[in-house]
């Protein structure tokens, strides 16, 4: 792949593909035992990266997986420009399905099968049976596609992987007659049998799965889920959608919003000129959809036209596209707009406005298109929601850490009112249909960092110690330090990182090999390897009784070539990367010119890969090498830029046990306005406040710390992301991240110090464990703080645990979950 992959994509990828194999195994002991795949992603997880990993790996192999010389797919949409747009965002994505690899079915098509380490590409409207590539036996073609389908299906269906992208469209119940997609699926009487393995994808999977479960034949349905949570953390899309509509009793104000657009458009260029300045890389150039009515009028077009123009200056006709179902160019008061197909918008940086009506298209993704201004009135809310979610994919593919706005979507809405908007806002936070999973901003103000804080205060909180804690593990920690020494080495940080990798897991290897060979284990594993063992037995034919057959007979025979090259095989894969084939090298060196072996020095490596505790060992060497470059390297790597600092990130995240990195705190956030104002906090508006809705006990908390003279600045945490001060606990069965509420800034006779002050309930299910990490973090990082208070509400008082106590620490560790508050009791103090 040419992308790496985030943390979620590769764990569904592997899960894919071990689905995939499995039914592929049952399918060759049972080619009845028919199999549903069903991957549920949200908008914007990046499904066709996914998918391109899964194909990739069938393909040719990779990581823990086998190649698969017979793996062929067929990708199913009913649109043919979704399929293009797919065919090149695999291009891009993959590094070995080039176009040669990716073929789509056209009118010329006419094979008796669909061949191996392919990917077809078919819109259903070339089945329909008025196409001619519905049909055969005529002048022009020998097979029909249904020919070709079913032909491959008997060859090599175990193999066969028919895909039904955007899986939720064409599985309409069949009372008047069959779909399309569904005779792909379940075949049809004398023409197609049905298709032995299918893989839907889709941000609402329902309608594939009631499908499948609906249709006679019967299948092992596999449902793999990519989280919600997961893709909001990935950097794929924007953090905020930020909504603007009139206020209470004010009338429609089209015009007055498309300057609004065009405004924030410009400010976003500006911003992004900026950036772009700061990290020496090309600027992202941003773009303005305008969702018009259906039947615009010509006078509505020339008004939109000109609000547009009039507010933008230095715009020309070829700046302004449309998207209309009529795919024709527009002409109006003088202006000529052109018609763009969706697909290309995105790459084409001349293109600063598009016009569009209901939607794009599905599948349609421009990243740069960070304006919306929809003309559409807010009973048409499902169109409107629809263009949002096609707007959220972040331009760099990663979230900016410094100015947070460049994270925001912007859309103008003149034609709903307040209660419209909440619409909106409880569609996307309920996820209600295939809305991507964003926050959404109404009355939004923007946070910078406050000029009335002391600098040092900055410093203070970019320095305390914060975690980064696993993602599911997806690549073994060689593959995850061989990453960290290719970049290291091309950001020249370490000369010759990769070679000193070469050299320390070699001797990895040699000491493990030393081990084994003093006690003998070693020999006799190269013996078992080198030779096979065969049993011999025999059944009665011609003999008259069992006692004239000669007994049970065991042998051994040199294992041959092409069987030693399969155990090398698997140990290439138990060491990556490389490991053991610079083994293998080592082996060869070390046998000299006259003794020169390369099957025996073979054999030698795969007796290593298949000790699991050799495997381990080195796995266990590349991990604390890894950690080791990131401590001795951090801050060289701090000083590089936004782009290629975020390619460090998943080799953080890929730690066995959490990780300590760096907070970064943001010059520029988009908020919610608040009635609740607060003052000195490190983020503020231009007057010096602090948006923030707060009730309860966290609300006391806040009061009495404010009241406190000392008290030079405060900052409220957030949940995630790299602005965050993030404390790892153990959960249930991994690393989790906790994230303390408040950090404290006072005055004290040392200088400047911060606090962490954290309101505490008893009643979540995971208060102790959170409680038992951040006493863990105190006993490491205590000298760092003044205070780190635990604050909890006991029979009406708050009382404050003092986790800088090594006893309170010690009493701690052995406190059950029911014994938290008594714990509180006798040890908290009076927190007023």
């Amino acid at each position: 792949m040419r992308y790496t992959l985030k943390d979620y994509q590769a764990s569904k990828t592997a899960e894919l593909i071990r689905s995939l194999r499995r039914a592929t195994r049952d399918l060759e002991g049972d080619a009845s035992d028919y199999w549903s795949v069903a991957l549920s992603a949200p908008t914007g997880a990046g499904k066709t990266v996914i998918a391109s990993a899964v194909i990739e790996t069938l393909f040719d192999g990779g990581g823990e997986f086998a190649e698969d010389p017979l793996a062929t797919v067929l990708w199913v949409t009913d649109d043919p420009a979704l399929n293009e747009q797919t065919k090149r965002n695999m291009n891009q994505a993959s590094s070995t399905l080039g176009p040669s690899r990716l073929k789509t079915i056209d009118a010329s098509f006419d094979q008796e099968i669909f061949e191996p380490r392919r990917v077809y590409f078919l819109n259903i409207q070339k089945l329909a049976r008025s196409n001619p590539l519905s049909r055969s036996n005529t002048n022009a073609r020998e097979y029909s596609l249904w020919q070709t389908i079913a032909n491959t299906i008997k060859a090599n269906g175990a193999h066969f992987y028919v895909v039904i992208d955007e899986a939720h469209r064409g599985m309409k119940s069949e009372s008047d007659r069959a779909t399309i997609v569904s005779r792909i699926i379940n075949g049809q009487d004398g023409l197609n049998p049905p298709a032995p393995i299918v893989w839907g994808i889709s941000a609402t999977p329902e309608r594939f799965n009631q499908a499948i479960a609906r249709w006679t034949v019967q299948r092992t349905n596999k449902m793999i889920t990519v989280p919600l949570e997961a893709v909001r953390g990935s950097g794929l899309l924007k953090d905020k959608i930020v909504l603007d509509n009139p206020a209470a009793g004010q009338v429609e104000g089209d015009t007055s919003f498309i300057r609004a657009g065009v405004e924030q458009t410009l400010q976003f260029e500006d911003d992004w000129r900026t950036y772009a300045g700061e990290q020496n890389e090309p600027p992202v150039v941003p773009a303005m959809v305008v969702q018009v009515p259906n039947k615009p009028s010509e006078a509505e077009m020339s008004e939109i036209l000109g609000t547009i123009f009039g507010a933008w200056d230095d715009l020309h006709d070829y700046n302004v596209v449309n998207t209309f179902g009529e795919h024709t160019a527009i002409s109006v008061n003088g202006w000529t707009i052109a018609y763009m197909a969706p697909q290309d918008i995105q790459d084409d940086p001349q293109v600063r406005v598009v016009l569009c009506k209901d939607a794009i298209s599905t599948g349609w993704d421009c990243p740069r298109a960070e304006v919306l201004v929809s003309l559409r009135p807010a009973v048409e809310y499902t169109y409107i929601a629809q263009m949002i979610g096609r707007m959220v994919r972040t331009p760099l593919a990663r979230k900016i850490a410094t100015n947070q706005t460049l994270n925001d979507v912007h859309c103008y809405l003149p034609r709903f009112n307040k209660s419209q908007v909440q619409g909106i806002v409880d569609r996307f936070s309920e996820g209600r249909s295939d809305e991507p999973p964003v926050e959404i901003v109404v009355d939004p103000v923007t946070i910078e960092r406050n000029t009335d804080v002391d600098p040092a205060v900055f410093d203070l909180l970019e320095a305390l110690p914060t975690y980064v804690v696993p993602g599911k593990l997806y690549r073994t920690q060689v593959s995850r330090l061989h990453s960290l020494a290719t970049l290291l080495t091309g950001d020249n940080i370490v000369e010759g990182a990769i070679a000193q990798v070469k050299a320390q897991l070699t001797a990895v290897l040699q000491a493990q090999r030393e081990r084994l060979e003093s006690d003998g284990t070693f020999q006799r594993d190269l013996e078992r390897v080198r030779h096979l063992r065969i049993e011999r037995s025999y059944a009665l034919l011609a003999a008259e009784t069992l006692e004239d057959l000669p007994g049970e007979a065991s042998y051994e025979v040199d294992r041959d070539d092409n069987n030693i090259e399969d155990l090398y095989r698997v140990a290439k894969r138990k060491l990556p990367e490389g490991v053991a084939t610079n083994y293998w090298d080592s082996v060869i060196s070390a046998q000299g010119e006259d003794d020169y072996d390369p099957i025996e020095a073979k054999a030698i490596t795969a007796v290593l890969a298949l000790h699991s505790e050799v495997v381990e060992a080195v796995e266990s060497a590349a991990e604390q090498a890894v950690r080791s470059w990131l401590r001795e390297h951090q801050r060289s790597i701090s000083k590089l830029s936004d782009a290629k600092k975020a390619l460090y990130e998943p080799i953080k995240r890929e730690t066995r046990s959490a990780e300590q990195t760096e907070l970064i705190l943001p010059t520029s956030r988009t908020v919610s306005d608040s009635p609740q104002k607060w003052g000195k906090h490190v983020l503020a508006t231009e007057d010096g406040q602090y948006p923030l809705p707060i009730k309860g006990w966290e609300l006391q908390v806040l009061e009495c710390e404010l009241k406190d003279t000392d008290l030079v600045a405060w900052y409220r945490n957030p949940v995630g992301g790299t602005s965050a001060l993030r404390i790892a606990y153990r959960g249930s069965q991994f690393d989790k991240s906790m994230y303390p509420d408040f950090v404290m800034f006072h005055n004290t006779d040392a200088g400047i110090r911060p606090s962490i002050i954290d309101p505490h309930g008893f009643f979540l299910a995971d208060a102790t464990v959170k409680l038992k990490g951040l006493a863990q973090y105190a006993e490491k990082h205590g000298d760092a703080y003044a205070r780190i208070d635990a604050v909890a509400e006991v029979k009406g008082k708050l009382l404050a645990l003092d986790l800088k106590s090594e006893a309170v620490r010690a009493e701690l560790a052995d406190v059950d979950d029911n014994e938290v508050e008594a714990f509180f009791q006798k040890h908290a103090g009076d927190y007023a």
